[in-house]
C-alpha cells in the first residue's frame, strides 16, 4: 500500500530568548521645590528673611506685651505737714545802768517762776542783799526774763538769765557784789545766787538754784532768794527749758 505522504508544516517561528519590554510608563510632571528646598539653595536670602520675621516679631511683642502688664497703682507722694512758723526772736534787753532803787527793803517779795515743767516760787531775801533783789525785781518786773532759757543745768545747780543763753551774757550793767548774805544764808539746796564771772563785782542778769549743798560758795557769791515752793519743779529742769515769765509780788 502506498505510503501516505505526511503533511510538512511549516517550521515554527524561532523562539526569542529576550524577555519582552514592559511598555514605559508615561513621563510624570516633577514637583516644584519645596520653600525649605528652596531656602537651602539660597542661604543668604534665606537669613535676610529670618532676621526680617525676628525684627517684626520683636516689634509686635514690644506693642503687645505692655498693653497686657498690668501696670502697678502710683506710689502716692507723702505729703510732708507744713513747718511750724518760728517763734519771733526775742529783742536783747539791754541797759546803760543799774536801776534806781526802788524796792522798799522792809517788805516781803516772793517771784513765780514759771516754765514748762511747772512752777516755783522764790522768796527773796531784800533785808541781807537789797541791792541784788532790787536789780532783780527791775529786771523781771520790766519782762527781761520772759523767755529767757536755763543754760546751765548740773547735778548740783540750775542756772540761766543769760539773754545770749551761753553764760556770757548780762542786761549791759553789773552790780556789787552782797556777800555778805551769804554768811546769814548758807548756800545749801533751795538758795537763790546770783552768778558772777572773775571779778566779785561782775553779777548782773544770771541767777542760780543750788539742788545739793555747796557751802564752798558761802562768802564768794551773793545769796538773795530761796525757793519756798517747786523745788520738785526745779530738779525736773533740763537745759534750754525757758523761763515764760516770772511774777513780782510785794507784800508787807
Amino acid at each position: 500500500m502506498p505510503k501516505k505522504s505526511k503533511k510538512r508544516q511549516p517550521p515554527k517561528s524561532p523562539v526569542s530568548r529576550t524577555a519582552p519590554r514592559r511598555p514605559a510608563k508615561p513621563t510624570e510632571p516633577k514637583a516644584p521645590p519645596t520653600v525649605w528646598q528652596r531656602m537651602r539653595k539660597n542661604w543668604a536670602a534665606t537669613a535676610l528673611v529670618a532676621l526680617g520675621a525676628i525684627v517684626v516679631v520683636s516689634m509686635i511683642v514690644a506693642m503687645i506685651v505692655p498693653a497686657l502688664t498690668p501696670t502697678p497703682p502710683a506710689t502716692p507722694t507723702p505729703t510732708l505737714p507744713p513747718l511750724p512758723t518760728p517763734a519771733p526772736t526775742k529783742a536783747v534787753k539791754q541797759y546803760d545802768a543799774p536801776p534806781p532803787m526802788t524796792i522798799d527793803p522792809t517788805k516781803a517779795y516772793t517771784a513765780t517762776v514759771e516754765t514748762a515743767q511747772g512752777t516755783f516760787v522764790m522768796q527773796l531775801l531784800p533785808d541781807v542783799a537789797p541791792q541784788t533783789v532790787n536789780n532783780f525785781v527791775f529786771l523781771a518786773r520790766d519782762g527781761f526774763y520772759d523767755g529767757l532759757t536755763f543754760h546751765r543745768v548740773e547735778g548740783w545747780v540750775v542756772q540761766g538769765g543769760d539773754p545770749e543763753g551761753t553764760g556770757g551774757g548780762d542786761p549791759g550793767y553789773s552790780i556789787p557784789a552782797e556777800f555778805e548774805s551769804s554768811v546769814k544764808y548758807s548756800q545749801v539746796r533751795g538758795i537763790v545766787g546770783l552768778a558772777r564771772a572773775q571779778d566779785p563785782n561782775s553779777g548782773g542778769s544770771q541767777w542760780y538754784v543750788v539742788k545739793q549743798d555747796a557751802t564752798g560758795l558761802d562768802g564768794q557769791y551773793t545769796t538773795f532768794g530761796k525757793v519756798i515752793a517747786g523745788m520738785d519743779v526745779v530738779d525736773k529742769l533740763a537745759i534750754g527749758d525757758v523761763m515764760t515769765r516770772i511774777i513780782i509780788q510785794e507784800s508787807e
